[in-house]
Formats: C-alpha cells, structure tokens, sequence
C-alpha cells in the first residue's frame, strides 16, 4: 500500500512539471520489477507518460524494467513489451545495453507447444471452462507480447548490429523456440549481425542451416536470406538442396539465388 500510494504521489508530481521526477527517478524505475504486479503495473504507466512527454529521461534507466519481464505475469510482460517497442522507434540506442536481457526474457517464458489442460484438475466443467478460458486468454497475450519484445531486438539490431553481437548465442537458442513468429526474428537478429559482423554469427551457422527445414515457409525464407548476409560459402550444399527440394517456390528460387550469390563470392 505504501509503496502504492507513492507511485500515486510521483503520478500527480509528473502531472505538474515532469522534470521535478529526475531525481527520484531511478527509484520509481525499481519498481517495475516490483513482486507485486499492482505495483510494477503503476510504476510502467508513469514511464509510459515519460516516454510521451521526455523520452530521454529513461536514457540509463531501464534495468529494472528489462529485469521486470522476466515474469510469469503476462500483463508486465506485455506492458513492458509495448513501452520498449515505443522507445525503440526513436532511441533505439537506449536499448542496446539490455538486448541480451530481452532475450534471456523471451527464453524463460517460452510458451508450452500445446495450451495447458484442466480435466485431471476438476470434474466440474463450468469450473474447467473458465479454467480453460482464462488460459487462452494469458496464452494470447503471452504470445503478444513475446512477438513484441523479438520486434524490439529486430530493431535494435538493424540500427546498431554490431552492438548487439553479444546476444547472437541467446538469438540461436530461440531459433528452436515454440511460436514461429520468435524463431523468425531471431534469424531476422542474426542476418542483421551476419551483415555487419559475420564472426560473430558463424558460430551459430549450423543452427541458421537447421532452420532451412522448418516447418513454417516464413521462417525458412529468412533463413535462406540470413545465410545469403553471412556469405558463407560452406551453406552452399544446403542451400543446392533447399533450391531442389522445398514446397515452396519462393523459397526455392530464393535459395537457387542465394547459392548462385555465395558461388560467385567464393
């Protein structure tokens, strides 16, 4: 409550003169890592109206909310998630310290494959209902707000990739993540850096060849683009395969073209 009736008192400073919150800013930041969710939800709402009227306050400030995502309340998560995608369109320097903690966030609240059951829980199917109901309900916005958080990485990365060089062992580990919407901006993550950086990405070439053969034809598409920006001659053979073989003709034609690219350079 106390804590509550603070971050009321910062809302109603910030409503007068916003400046007037600098010196206390690092202290309200905390508490979007706050254990209670009441909490961590007010004291994102403050920076929501920061990141409205003085972005540039939060510059060196975001720790405790990029800490803060890590959670099993997906309503942090996807409030975090939506204030980080509004940063990053014009400060996307703000971020670049805290992409591998994104990531490690995205990688800790990776979704079960299939949504959870309640049948063995209760017998009582009104009760299994709601149950079931609330479950989507959390699961949508999970998924929401993962696929934001991916887009926040993708952007950091295509302005800054070779600050972002640090994440590439976080980005390979979501190339095996359950959405397919987080697999493909990984690979977007990896091919920006392979652009810029390409020693960096090589360690992890075998994981981009490995999405060659994923079941959705987005994320095998950016994978063929993404081995084309690391022009490693060794995805050649894999690539001549991919050309012959896959269901898609895009795909096809794009890995032909790719192959036919990282031939010509070798």
């Amino acid at each position: 409550m106390i804590r509550q009736e603070g971050l009321e008192a910062c809302t109603r400073v910030i409503e007068a003169d916003i400046h007037a919150i600098e010196p206390y800013l690092d202290q309200v930041v905390e508490h979007a890592n706050d254990d209670d969710i009441t909490v961590a939800l007010r004291t994102l709402e403050i920076l929501d109206t920061i990141v409205d009227e003085n972005p540039a306050m939060l510059e060196g400030e975001l720790s405790p909310l990029v800490e803060g995502l890590n959670t099993e309340h997906a309503n942090v998560q996807s409030r975090g998630g939506r204030l980080l995608a509004r940063l990053v369109v014009d400060r996307p320097g703000f971020l670049i310290p805290h992409v591998r903690g994104i990531v490690e966030a995205l990688e800790a609240t990776e979704l079960d494959s299939r949504p959870r059951q309640f049948n063995e829980l209760t017998g009582d199917p009104v009760t299994r209902q709601a149950l079931q109901e609330h479950e989507e309900t959390e699961r949508k916005r999970r998924i929401s707000s993962r696929r934001t958080l991916i887009n926040v990485v993708v952007a950091v990365a295509e302005t800054e990739p070779r600050s972002v060089s640090g994440a590439v062992d976080g980005l390979a580990e979501l190339l095996d993540d359950t959405d397919p919407a987080v697999v493909g901006g990984a690979v977007d993550a990896l091919g920006e850096i392979a652009a810029r950086d390409p020693s960096a990405v090589v360690p992890v070439r075998r994981r981009l060849l490995d999405c060659l053969d994923h079941g959705r034809t987005v994320v095998r598409a950016r994978a063929v683009r993404a081995l084309g920006r690391l022009d490693d001659d060794r995805s050649i053979p894999k690539l001549r395969s991919i050309a012959e073989s896959d269901d898609d003709e895009d795909v096809r034609e794009l890995a032909a073209e790719t192959a036919d690219f990282l031939s010509s350079g070798s």
